[in-house]
């Protein structure tokens, strides 16, 4: 029986920046990994180089979570009144495995906040608030304000129209998704190197990919949550890029320390 490859998933905090805090995580992301074939392992945030590099190693894929917003200073924004800023230590934590993700050309997917995480590593920006753009319709990307008077119960649904030569063309298998959607942020500029690989009909960039890594793809939406096929065929291309590079990493390592790049 082949084994399982290692998916390590980062873990968000209940509440940002206090101490001792509580790590959580849907469980939907964990058992997608599990149901793809995959062993998820739970990443507890560190900010010691040599344990975030220990904890690299052993991982033969990568998976990057939903949650809060991004620190637009990172990419040289003001805040806007409505960004709710993520942990910073899962900020930094999450950034870090990304570099050593590349670094080691392991299999990322990146959801929602982790698809934007992508972009900003890679130097790209984002729209903090998505009601502030002028886009060509008017989608609801997200669940509106109980403030406002077109409240829907539920959680948004829109299509998106994947790119017909995009790595993720070939994985999903169907040019035209639907999906759910919960973000009111969005990309921006896009990163160094990154494709845009989906849009909604709005224009809006819904997926991002770097074509020179085995798989390296963000999405907006959540696969984790929906059912059937749009769930099931990213996982499974995550856990079979890794298990691919599990294997390739087992056959040059004859006894010695991984050397695959």
């Amino acid at each position: 029986m082949p084994v399982r490859p290692l998916i390590g998933i980062t873990l968000d905090n209940q509440t940002p920046n206090q101490s001792p805090g509580v790590y959580e995580l849907p469980a939907t992301y964990a058992r997608a990994v599990e149901h793809a074939g995959g062993t998820p392992l739970l990443l507890p945030h560190t900010d010691d180089p040599a344990l975030r590099l220990a904890l690299s190693a052993q991982l033969d894929g990568l998976l990057i979570p939903g949650g809060d917003d991004i620190d637009p200073s990172l990419y040289g924004q003001a805040r806007h009144p409505r960004t709710i800023l993520m942990d910073s230590r899962r900020q930094a934590f999450d950034l870090a495995m990304l570099s050593l993700a590349q670094q080691r050309n392991l299999p990322v997917l990146g959801v929602c906040l982790g698809c934007q995480l992508i972009n900003v590593h890679r130097g790209g920006s984002l729209h903090q608030y998505l009601p502030d753009v002028a886009l060509k319709t008017r989608i609801a990307h997200s669940i509106p304000s109980p403030s406002t008077d077109d409240r829907r119960p539920g959680e948004p649904e829109h299509d998106v129209e994947i790119s017909s030569n995009s790595r993720l063309a070939a994985i999903m298998g169907e040019q035209t998704l639907r999906v759910n959607s919960k973000h009111r942020q969005g990309i921006s500029a896009l990163g160094r190197n990154l494709l845009a690989a989906a849009f909604s009909p709005d224009g809006l960039i819904e997926a991002i990919e770097d074509p020179a890594f085995d798989l390296w793809i963000g999405v907006q939406w959540h696969p984790e949550s929906l059912e059937g096929p749009n769930r099931e065929r990213l996982f499974a291309a995550l856990v079979a890029a890794a298990a691919s590079r599990a294997a390739r990493r087992e056959k040059a390592r004859g006894g010695a320390a991984d050397t695959c790049p």
